[in-house]
């Protein structure tokens, strides 16, 4: 095989990998949002599906859904440029590891939400370390 149709497939394969990663960290962004928002318009609902006690007052589970929002925009550039805009990606993965274990710690139903973030720092972990991967074997 030639050195132009090897680095031709390992840009197709760097291509796919940075798709596959965007559709995996724009999946879990839009999964941050519906959530933020249940939170910020029905905090008791989330409260109930997560068998937690209804949230007294209501404030914290608001303010709680908005940041979520708000930290959910701020991975933005690391979704559109994951190669060059590495902080985002990074910090929402070691982020993620350490809402789990803050969940964790609070026990009951949070443990729900420890599942989650420890779930989705695992597999946007896999996807980015795959586009790093695929991205590198393009450079001869």
């Amino acid at each position: 095989m030639s050195d132009g149709l090897s680095i031709g497939w390992s840009g197709e394969r760097a291509r796919g990998a940075l798709n596959a990663y965007r559709g995996v960290l724009g999946f879990n962004m839009a999964l941050h949002i519906v959530i933020g928002l249940l939170c910020l318009f029905a905090p008791n609902t989330v409260a109930h599906m997560f068998q937690l006690p209804e949230p007294i007052p209501a404030g914290w589970t608001r303010g709680w859904g908005a940041t979520l929002i708000l930290v959910t925009a701020l991975y933005v550039p690391g979704l559109l440029d994951p190669v060059h805009k590495r902080a985002p990606n990074i910090i929402g993965i070691l982020g993620r590891v350490w809402m789990g274990t803050v969940w964790v710690f609070c026990g009951g139903g949070f443990l729900w939400f420890a599942l989650f973030d420890y779930l989705w720092a695992a597999i946007i972990f896999v996807f980015y370390v795959r586009l790093f991967r695929a991205t590198i074997m393009t450079r001869p």
